[in-house]
């Protein structure tokens, strides 16, 4: 069995900490370790410190090597940003080789996870249910009608397998607006996607060949190029020709036969500053404070400040105020996921030093 770390993303809504050559994943968010090794060492814990492998972008890899040493023989370079099917195909490709049947459990590295025990229980069922041909998926129970993300409807019951309840997918539908989000709370029977899939390397192989052949036909063309003298330029060509698409769109939407498992490990997709708010310790008066902070009737606020520099705030409330070498971040709490907003202004205003 082998998991796969995709680590690839940009993390804009995380700007000014998150930037195009030190995004999000390799920052210590939440607790003192980057996210894609707080993920990769989880899953180590599970599969085994040898089985799990990282995949993500030429320049990361480079920041990835250096940060995590041990990892250097297990990161796979994906050349360029085709969005999650053609990474997950891909990193099958790679895999493939070294065990052409094994399960590949597949997880984004920039998640938290409360109950580390919950979710190896979890991880543990998806990947035995995987090992008998299943597509298996991970779904988070709701428990506000969160707009951020996509949700999975569970059909009728599965199985129980450790006291932990299997269900077959109805569907997988798009983030909704807040009305919709109130429907699916109440219903019970929705679950956030999160983006975490088990299967085996040829059952995800034979889905790109049915659901996106011409994908399929490029990965191939890629696994009989590796180890010879045109592996380099081949592995270039046929992954810049892939078409972008993400596999819940690509595949996951189009199949009649999945499997969701309910996660009730207390979990988060690191997307915003105010998610960060969410999941990390408070002082008395509400704030989630990282760096050299002074205030005076400050409350219910993230501030983050940079190495040797005091950041003070007076009579502020549900703000977020983040401090870096080059750049400072103030908005509200509720309006987070707008930072990314920012990044293309200042996209347009030609200020790349500050991407």
């Amino acid at each position: 069995m082998f998991a796969v770390i995709m680590a690839g993303g940009g993390g804009t809504r995380l700007w000014p900490k998150s930037r195009e050559t030190n995004p999000k994943q390799l920052h210590a968010l939440v607790g003192e370790k980057p996210l894609v090794q707080a993920m990769t060492e989880r899953m180590e814990k599970i599969v085994g410190k040898d089985q799990v492998f990282v995949i993500t972008g030429p320049d990361h890899a480079e920041m990835i090597k250096k940060r995590m040493p041990f990892m250097s023989s297990r990161i796979f370079v994906d050349p360029y940003r085709r969005d999650t099917a053609p990474c997950i195909g891909l990193a099958a490709v790679y895999l493939s080789r070294l065990d052409p049947n094994a399960v590949m459990m597949v997880s984004p590295a920039d998640h938290f996870i409360g109950s580390e025990e919950k979710f190896a229980a979890v991880v543990k069922i998806a990947t035995e249910l995987a090992e008998k041909g299943h597509v298996v998926t991970i779904g988070i129970k709701p428990t506000a009608p969160e707009t951020g993300y996509g949700y999975i409807e569970s059909g009728d019951l599965f199985a129980t397998i450790n006291g932990y309840d299997v269900y077959r997918v109805h569907r997988f539908v798009e983030k909704p607006d807040v009305e919709t989000a109130k429907r699916y709370l109440a219903a019970g029977n929705f679950y956030w996607n999160s983006g975490m899939f088990a299967w085996s390397i040829p059952t995800i192989l034979s889905l790109f060949e049915k659901h996106l052949p011409a994908t399929y036909a490029s990965l191939m063309r890629i696994r009989d190029a590796l180890g010879t003298a045109d592996e380099a330029e081949i592995v270039d060509r046929e992954y810049k020709s892939i078409e972008p698409i993400s596999v819940d769109f690509g595949i996951m939407e189009k199949l009649r036969d999945i499997l969701v498992i309910p996660g009730d490990f207390e979990w988060s997709d690191i997307g915003c500053w105010s998610t960060v708010f969410d999941i990390s310790p408070k002082d008395a008066n509400g704030n989630a404070v990282a760096g050299l902070h002074i205030g005076i009737d400050t409350r219910n606020c993230l501030i983050l400040s940079s190495e040797n520099r005091l950041v003070a705030t007076v009579g502020i409330e549900d703000m977020v105020v983040i401090d870096t070498e080059d750049a400072v971040l103030v908005c509200p709490r509720d309006r987070a996921q707008e930072v990314k907003k920012i990044v293309d202004k200042i996209k347009e205003a030609g200020l790349q030093r500050y991407l």
